[in-house]
């Protein structure tokens, strides 16, 4: 598996929540997770052709969900922030940070309303099960979005804009994905 996170990171971190999900090895956690309607357009679609391509792979389908996507996307993006943290120096710099992903949401909310298709399109909010650890981040990340005085952006937005940009990355994985499978896959049919 840390030759498929060198070559292809966003694939290895789907798979991973993807197993962890079936074999019930970590614990999970339901919450809402509001999407833009685009976000959720864009995860349904990858998650169609990610079911065929590992179909084809593994000669098993599997059972994706939006909603392994979207922890996928957020345990990188989340991994600097601290749930338990007390640190004032070290909040400090959480705040930074969120600060930033609260830019990069404030960008996606402007790039989705400047579509009038994309803008009109219904937002998505299905229950996801999450890692308890992603989960507590993405709480974390709220709480400091909370402390930080003129933050514009919405947490549904960072959470879509981060999502975007994960699904984005997947197509270019993809080689590497079949590459890794190829060489990995031990199968039993003569």
């Amino acid at each position: 598996m840390l030759e498929l996170s060198q070559q292809a990171p966003g694939y290895a971190s789907l798979l991973t929540v993807y197993s962890a999900s079936q074999l019930n090895a970590v614990p999970f956690e339901n919450r809402n997770i509001n999407l833009y309607g685009l976000t959720a357009d864009q995860v349904g679609t990858q998650r169609t052709a990610d079911m065929a391509l590992l179909k084809m792979l593994t000669l098993q389908r599997p059972k994706l969900t939006p909603a392994h996507y979207v922890d996928a996307a957020l345990e990188p993006v989340l991994r600097p922030l601290d749930p338990d943290g007390i640190d004032m120096d070290a909040m400090e710099d959480e705040r930074d940070y969120v600060w930033q992903l609260a830019q990069k949401g404030l960008a996606y909310r402007r790039y989705i309303l400047s579509d009038p298709e994309s803008a009109n399109m219904d937002n998505y909010r299905p229950v996801c099960s999450l890692r308890k650890d992603v989960n507590a981040r993405l709480t974390r990340m709220m709480d400091l979005m909370d402390s930080i005085q003129g933050i514009q952006a919405k947490p549904f937005e960072i959470v879509s804009a981060c999502l975007a940009e994960y699904v984005a990355s997947l197509p270019g994985e993809r080689t590497h994905l079949s590459e890794f499978f190829q060489k990995h896959l031990v199968t039993t049919i003569q």
